[in-house]
């Protein structure tokens, strides 16, 4: 049901592909267009019902893939794909070592009940209301009283292959989730083909990024699956920028950057930001040099703002509701430290050399910093592959915005750079080692090295990481335990829908509280309402209701017994049940032993569920 749920996924793509696509080109870049517009497509589907207050039957999303399924048909009958020998070649090896990856991706997931985290719990949320209503919605009701103005491209994408996988919301999670995340290297890949103009450097770069950098496969330990979106649709968007300003470039090309833009601003607000300063940069890097035929140059480049508008367009929507209901906003600042001594010991180079490393990722980004000082200084490069000084400058900003001193631009913290460099790293190494086997092949005569040097050190680098990375899942960031899944089905079954959980909390961000374990999933899995009912509350524009629920998830955090701030909390929260774990969070068993009012329902091998009585 999950490879079926999978193909129905892409026939938006397949039947915008077949009637629009560019024919004869390599097949893994049109895969990853098929999959980026199929991605694109459902998420702008879900905004135009949501602008039509539709709501979407299971008849109704079967009629939808019929249509597609049969326009993809006749799209393809009308014009037969013919692929050589080549790129039959091409596509078998990269399915082949797509499908390894997928493995990987699937088997670093093993051992996980419940998706990882803190963001996964509203995620779950998310979909869970979106499938339960048929699309998307104004709020979230009745599990939150709030407008729901997150971005949603994952949402969507995800909640329609649950609905046709027939798995549990977490499970369907876990799976699409992953396997989105094994697609980013075919991004990877498209994107290398755009700027190198080989396919040697774009394979070694997917390669990297699929087996050897840690990044994006870290992303299942914190649950970051509107991130994973958003970095599979940022690169499909820029190759294909780059591609526009060819004389070759064709029509239906436009159209195509114009919905990949629209599923990047709809998936994640950091990733538009992203393309949307490498399409600046494109314009200045493309314009400047042709200022002595600007008229030519203009016309030439408009295909590049024409399509983003376009995808503005598309996407301004939801754009125009997120501006009025969220206070956020993009601005440069520059905190000053305030002594030279805080410059060089502030705990957060630690923290950004961890979410670069290990070691073999360390050795790699000296590589694609080295690449890069190539690539600015070697101009005997560029006729090859025009864009790399772009794209080189590009990568030098994201390298300098993840210093935790410097230049910020907010909301955005060093770190979230930092944990997106694995694109500009993957690329510029696999470019080195494509251009040392290129340069060693030419010194020996041997043109054959130009392939096997960069497969040489991919390999060797994979040997080197891939043990490191097949428990990529930091234990810290598990909640939920097999007794936790127990537990809280069981909560499903014997408590009322009204039921109020006292849970352990801890701090998260901004003085926002999570909750500690399972009972952080209590709203979401199990639809009951906990002291901290996911950090999502904090999108909320009502600031009382968000002060109120702080100051709830601050005081629980230092409660470890039946005392009276116990009480006083119960009483405000209107509390009536509790939920613990054993060994995690400040209120244990122990701490509840004799306490009037308070009676143990249920109890695992470490999960305890008690009644208040009034």
């Amino acid at each position: 049901m999950s490879i079926l749920a999978f193909f129905a996924l892409l026939l938006p793509g397949l039947a915008w592909f077949a009637w629009l696509g560019r024919r004869n080109q390599d097949p893994l870049v049109s895969l990853a267009q098929v999959i980026g517009v199929s991605l694109a497509l459902i998420a702008l589907l879900a905004q135009l019902f949501f602008l039509l207050r539709w709501t979407l039957s299971a008849a109704a999303i079967l009629l939808l893939l019929a249509v597609f399924a049969l326009l993809a048909l006749i799209g393809w009958i009308r014009r037969p794909p013919r692929i050589t020998r080549t790129n039959r070649r091409i596509l078998a090896l990269g399915l082949l070592l797509l499908g390894g990856l997928i493995a990987l991706r699937l088997y670093q997931a093993r051992q996980l009940v419940l998706p990882n985290w803190v963001d996964s719990q509203h995620h779950y949320l998310i979909l869970r209301v979106l499938l339960e209503k048929g699309g998307l919605v104004e709020t979230l009701d009745p599990y939150l009283s709030l407008p729901f103005y997150y971005h949603f491209g994952y949402h969507t994408a995800a909640a329609l292959f649950t609905f046709l996988s027939r798995q549990p919301i977490g499970d369907a999670m876990l799976v699409f989730g992953q396997v989105m995340n094994a697609f980013i290297s075919l991004s990877i890949y498209t994107l290398g083909k755009s700027l190198f103009r080989d396919w040697r450097p774009a394979a070694a770069a997917a390669l990297l990024a699929g087996f050897v950098t840690r990044m994006p496969a870290y992303y299942l330990s914190w649950g970051r699956y509107t991130l994973t979106i958003g970095m599979l649709l940022l690169p499909l968007a820029m190759g294909l920028a780059l591609r526009l300003t060819k004389k070759t470039a064709q029509r239906g090309e436009m159209l195509t950057f114009a919905l990949l833009t629209a599923g990047v601003l709809l998936s994640h607000y950091f990733t538009a930001i992203l393309l949307a300063i490498f399409l600046i940069l494109f314009a200045f890097a493309y314009l400047i040099p042709r200022w002595k035929a600007p008229l030519t140059a203009l016309l030439t480049f408009v295909r590049v703002p024409g399509g983003a508008g376009l995808g503005l367009l598309l996407a301004a929507p939801w754009l125009l509701r997120v501006a009025k209901y969220s206070s956020a906003s993009a601005r440069l600042d520059l905190p000053a430290p305030n002594t030279l001594e805080t410059l060089f010991t502030n705990d957060r180079w630690g923290y950004i050399s961890n979410l670069l490393g290990p070691t073999s990722n360390h050795a790699l980004l000296i590589a694609a910093g080295f690449a890069i000082i190539i690539a600015l200084l070697l101009p005997k490069s560029r006729p090859r592959a025009p864009w790399q000084g772009l794209f080189a400058l590009w990568s030098l900003w994201l390298g300098v915005m993840s210093l935790p001193i410097g230049l910020r631009l907010r909301p955005f913290r060093p770190d979230h750079f930092a944990i997106i460099l694995f694109l500009p790293v993957a690329l510029w190494a696999g470019w080195l080692f494509w251009r040392a086997g290129r340069s060693l092949g030419r010194c020996l005569k041997k043109r054959w090295l130009a392939a096997l040097i960069p497969a040489l050190l991919v390999l060797g680098w994979s040997a080197w990481s891939v043990p490191l990375s097949s428990d990529i899942v930091n234990s810290v960031t598990v909640m939920t335990t097999q007794d936790d899944l127990d537990a809280l089905d069981w909560v499903s079954e014997n408590t009322p829908q009204d039921a109020r959980f006292f849970i352990n909390t801890a701090s998260w961000l901004n003085n926002i509280y999570r909750g500690v374990d399972g009972g952080g999933w209590l709203l979401p899995y199990a639809g009951r309402w906990a002291l901290v009912p996911t950090v999502f509350y904090s999108f909320s524009p009502d600031k009382a209701s968000i002060r109120e629920l702080q100051d709830w998830g601050a005081r629980a955090s230092k409660i470890s017994s039946c005392s009276a701030d116990f009480w006083a909390l119960v009483g405000e929260a209107d509390l009536d049940w509790i939920y613990l774990r054993e060994g995690v969070g400040t209120v244990q068993p122990e701490g509840l032993v004799g306490c009037t009012g308070i009676e143990e329902i249920y109890e695992n091998e470490s999960v305890h569920i008690y009644k208040l009585e009034p």
